[in-house]
């Protein structure tokens, strides 16, 4: 059974300039990180994201300092293994992204989104150069999982996790591109690893459904979702919650500009309305992460 909330890691890792830039400075230091962290578990957080070793040292550092068992989620989806013509996957976005759209790989409506609104919008997930050239059919086909490589990368997570949270865009893309083989195979030497494999994605009204069509082995999906919006269609989203028999957890759960004024109105619709299992959210302040949990908290007893 997942647990109704974790604190994100993202605040303390590559991503913290995403976060409160007033703060900058005290993203970097190990003692502030471990405030938060503390906030949280005193208002009964018990649940914490590990993205990368900085995450992982921070975790057993505040391990040692409390009393309660803690769960910890790796999230190795950055560098995780997946390679072509040997490199990263990762390194090839402005290709992946360019062939989705104009080949197309997405219908029709997706690709029309990314290409005239969210590669701007949202570059940080759809941004791309419209001159990289596009991939072919035998590069898509050599697209690789370097399982000695996704090992060492889940190794690093050893004893400080049970779940993993897998495949973030690596999985957008390769379902995207009809490679569901490699999202499998990741799944199952996850599960082989000794950890629960969660799936994380952020084309969630999309690849879903193709990662059940294929029958990836994992136990539930972490999507981002709120109240205001989803990648690509809300709605379609809401619907899979519901009619999937396996739970969510909800990531970016307040990452709308109104919804900080009716944070328990925003986490009861997710909860109580849609029926996610998990609000997995960040911040870069003691008193958000403890305001969230108490409220995430208040709202599943």
């Amino acid at each position: 059974m997942l647990p109704p909330v974790i604190l994100g890691g993202d605040p303390f890792n590559r991503f913290r300039f995403l976060y409160d830039r007033s703060l900058w400075w005290k993203l970097h230091d190990p003692e502030y990180a471990i405030r938060v962290m503390r906030a949280a578990y005193d208002a009964g957080c018990r649940a914490y994201d590990l993205s990368d070793e900085g995450n992982v040292r921070l975790f057993w550092q505040f391990r040692v300092r409390v009393e309660e068992s803690l769960t910890g989620f790796g999230n190795p989806t950055w560098e995780q293994g997946v390679f072509l013509h040997g490199r990263y996957l990762q390194l090839s976005r402005d290709r992946i992204l360019r062939t989705l759209v104009e080949r197309p790989l997405l219908p029709a409506d997706i690709a029309a989104q990314v290409r005239d609104h969210l590669s701007g919008e949202a570059v940080m997930v759809f941004g791309y150069d419209r001159e990289a050239p596009l991939l072919s059919d035998e590069e898509i086909a050599d697209i690789c999982l370097n399982e000695g490589a996704f090992l060492k990368r889940l190794s690093g997570f050893g004893s400080a996790c049970q779940y993993i949270f897998l495949g973030g865009s690596d999985a957008d893309w390769l379902l995207s591109l009809g490679r569901a083989d490699i999202v499998q195979r990741m799944a199952i030497l996850t599960r082989k690893s000794g950890f629960v494999p969660i799936l994380l994605v952020h084309y969630a009204s999309y690849v879903i459904p193709i990662a059940e069509a294929a029958d990836i082995d994992v136990d539930g999906y972490a999507v981002p979702l709120n109240r205001d919006w989803s990648w690509f269609d809300r709605d379609a989203c809401v619907d899979l919650v519901r009619s999937i028999d396996k739970p969510f957890v909800a990531f970016m759960p307040l990452a709308s500009g109104g919804l900080k004024h009716d944070v328990r109105g925003a986490l009861r619709w997710l909860l109580h309305e849609i029926g996610v299992a998990t609000i997995f959210f960040g911040t870069a302040r003691p008193e958000h992460a403890a305001e969230t949990t108490r409220i995430v908290l208040d709202l599943v007893t």
